[in-house]
């Protein structure tokens, strides 16, 4: 009973206290608010400063012509079609995109094996279009991973900060929580707490939008790979049956001769 009512006088004192202060003149700027929430804020602000620079990457690095340009899909089926694979491969280094890079690794494959079966040709596209997608995907994680650490250092803050005020009631100073000496480490809890969140929410929002998007642009891009993939086995099969031909034509004058 004696530690209940000391701990009802102390909230009560607190409360008292809290009403006697004049909210315009203490001065709850993002400064202050950075200096009241302890050394845990900038580990915030570093987390912060890194979720800025992974959201401008990841609206630089999953815009349309960075992933499936447009004009690559019939610049692709145009050479394929006229088997001008130099240029192919010259104007696939040159766009750097997603696709580009997918069709650079597909006609290489060709190229160092010609007798290659569709098959084994449609296993290196996958395998090139999946690591793409990997790298897509891997950097909008990061955002995802901001979201989940910033709450914990959040977290972490105000277990501190508690910790701070735990300590000073424990050691018997309860005269100062009429001056607001224990304050403090309740707005260190609160403000790391509201820190973290206001960094996390956003994080995860962008997450969410860039996560979409990366989606879209791999589900297109494996549509314009397939295409592809169409016109070369229309190509491999047009190439035997001239091979097949050729062959029943030269086995014929060679009989011809013979008789």
């Amino acid at each position: 009973m004696m530690i209940a009512d000391m701990s009802a006088n102390v909230a009560s004192e607190a409360a008292e206290a809290l009403k006697n202060v004049d909210i315009s003149s203490a001065g709850w700027g993002l400064l202050e608010l950075f200096e009241k929430g302890g050394p845990l804020m900038w580990a915030l602000l570093f987390l912060s400063v890194i979720a800025m620079m992974v959201f401008i990457i990841c609206l630089w690095t999953t815009r349309q012509s960075a992933v499936l340009p447009q004009r690559m899909v019939m610049a692709v089926e145009s050479c394929i079609r006229r088997k001008d694979y130099a240029v192919l491969m010259s104007m696939c280094e040159r766009d750097g995109s997603s696709f580009a890079l997918t069709v650079h690794v597909i006609v290489m494959f060709l190229q160092r094996n010609p007798r290659a079966s569709m098959e084994e040709v449609r296993e290196v596209a996958g395998a090139e279009g999946a690591r793409q997608a990997n790298i897509l995907t891997r950097q909008i994680n990061w955002l995802s991973d901001i979201g989940a650490i910033a709450p914990m250092i959040g977290l972490l803050g105000t277990v501190l900060g508690m910790m701070k005020t735990f300590m000073e009631m424990a050691a018997g100073n309860f005269e100062g929580v009429k001056q607001m000496q224990m304050a403090s480490g309740i707005a260190e809890a609160m403000i790391t707490t509201a820190g973290g969140l206001v960094l996390a929410i956003p994080s995860m929002a962008a997450y969410v939008f860039f996560r979409s998007r990366v989606q879209k642009r791999i589900t297109d891009m494996e549509v314009a790979v397939t295409h592809i993939l169409s016109v070369i086995a229309v190509q491999m099969d047009r190439e035997k049956r001239l091979s097949s031909t050729y062959q029943r034509g030269t086995a014929s004058e060679v009989m011809d001769d013979d008789l």
